[in-house]
């Protein structure tokens, strides 16, 4: 089976999609068409040139350079997560990207290493794709963990101040946060992972049957792939807010108000 392959005139009445889709969002009044049209075009931007150079990195498939877009992609996700969870970008950014950074690591070198077992390990077209995949995913639900966890921290701040006050450490005043702040972050993966292929057929599947692969091997990429997101969330969502413990308390275990925006 080989890849259908999609026409500039294909391409035109994708984009078309847009306009209805304006129209709901004006119709309703949603309040978010410009942000709409903004995130189209940067899509197309940005997309575009990872089209372009994608090519070229994969033709020279260097540990290094495979290695500095890995660590790219790692902070802009870390980035892009404090700024969506409202938080300040300067006191928690090396904290973030170092939570996202070792998970993402390990899993790569694991998943490319004992899993499909590939050589080198570093192989780019293989590397970038699966790195970008479980990045996405781990944006998403640490994002979530740290809204939930501050969310908490806020509004059961007298358990917080009751627990401390009672001789229990900072970690053990937080635990509650954190553990509700991980249910929930990991609660999506969770669902996605007990009703995939009766719900949806995901991504990497559908990419790699559109693709021309065999089903069955599409369905093996898809349920490996599927775990390691799941583990490279958990561990980066632990990390991440062990992380918040340090650098969002002041010496007397109090939430410093300036962390949040």
């Amino acid at each position: 089976m080989n890849a259908v392959n999609i026409p500039v005139s294909g391409l035109v009445f994708g984009l078309l999609m847009v306009l209805p889709t304006l129209l709901l969002v004006a119709y309703f009044r949603l309040g978010f068409g410009k942000q709409l049209l903004v995130a189209v075009v940067r899509m197309l931007l940005q997309l575009g040139l990872v089209a372009f150079y994608l090519k070229y990195i994969f033709l020279l498939d260097n540990l290094w350079v495979n290695l500095v877009y890995v660590f790219l992609m790692v902070f802009f996700a870390a980035v892009a997560g404090i700024k969506n969870a409202s938080l300040r970008l300067k006191k928690l950014l090396v904290p973030t990207f170092l939570a996202m950074l070792f998970p993402t690591l390990i899993t790569l070198l694991f998943f490319n290493g004992a899993i499909i077992q590939i050589t080198p390990v570093w192989k780019a077209e293989i590397l970038i794709p699966i790195a970008g995949l479980m990045l996405g995913n781990t944006l998403k639900s640490n994002i979530v963990a740290l809204k939930t966890f501050f969310m908490l921290a806020r509004k059961e701040q007298k358990i917080y101040l009751f627990l401390l006050g009672n001789g229990a450490s900072k970690k053990e005043a937080a635990r509650p946060f954190l553990k509700e702040a991980i249910r929930t972050a990991m609660a999506p993966n969770l669902a996605t992972m007990a009703t995939i292929g009766l719900v949806s057929l995901p991504g990497v599947m559908t990419g790699q049957i559109l693709g021309g692969s065999d089903p069955v091997l599409a369905v093996k990429y898809q349920i490996m792939v599927m775990l390691a997101i799941f583990f490279n969330s958990l561990l980066s969502n632990i990390l991440q807010l062990l992380f918040v413990l340090r650098q969002g308390f002041d010496e007397r275990d109090q939430l410093i108000p300036e962390i949040e925006n």
